[in-house]
């Protein structure tokens, strides 16, 4: 019979901790603490910065807004003052989710509140924004906050299946990493 080596990961008091399970007559490794406060990857920010005022004709807007109803896909139940943003030029400031294809060129991500929301759980569909930059640009992958302005549509996409991919998504976008 065939041994295999397990992955399991361990929640510690301290944080996060990957555990491999050792083969009949190996001896049990310590666990290899994450680097970083707490559960955030090392170099993180722990926090946004200051957003920067919104440039003439964007509206400032924050994830706290976007996520601030449970949204159910059976019923698309996007309340009315969040459903009149669509179309609007909006300024955004979250984090750039890490699953990209070029971390050097990035065109088109997800953009999150903050690095602990995709680590730790499955973040809500209203939780996150697919952004699309403008053509001919693109900026690359870092661990800092992003400052994102673009227009916004407010509307479930959907796959074959029915499943919504997205409800948020920001076109013809720039990206500025926000210091």
């Amino acid at each position: 019979m065939k041994r295999f080596a397990l992955l399991l990961v361990v929640a510690a008091a301290g944080g996060l901790a990957y555990w491999k399970w050792p083969k009949a007559g190996e001896a049990q490794e310590p666990p290899i603490e994450r680097a970083g406060p707490g559960y955030l990857p090392a170099g993180a920010p722990t926090g946004p910065p200051p957003a920067p005022a919104p440039p003439e004709g964007f509206a400032g807007i924050e994830f706290a807004t976007l996520s601030a109803f449970d949204y159910d896909p059976e019923v698309d139940n996007v309340p009315d003052e969040i459903r009149a943003l669509d179309g609007t030029r909006v300024q955004l400031v979250g984090v750039m989710y890490y699953g990209v294809d070029d971390p050097m060129r990035v065109v088109e991500f997800h953009l999150m509140p903050n690095h602990g929301i995709c680590c730790f759980g499955t973040p809500r569909t209203n939780e996150v924004v697919r952004v699309e930059l403008r053509p001919g640009l693109a900026t690359r992958y870092v661990l800092d906050y992003y400052v994102v302005r673009g227009t916004i549509d407010v509307r479930a996409v959907r796959d074959a299946k029915g499943r919504v991919l997205h409800l948020y998504r920001i076109r013809d976008a720039e990206a500025d990493v926000l210091q």
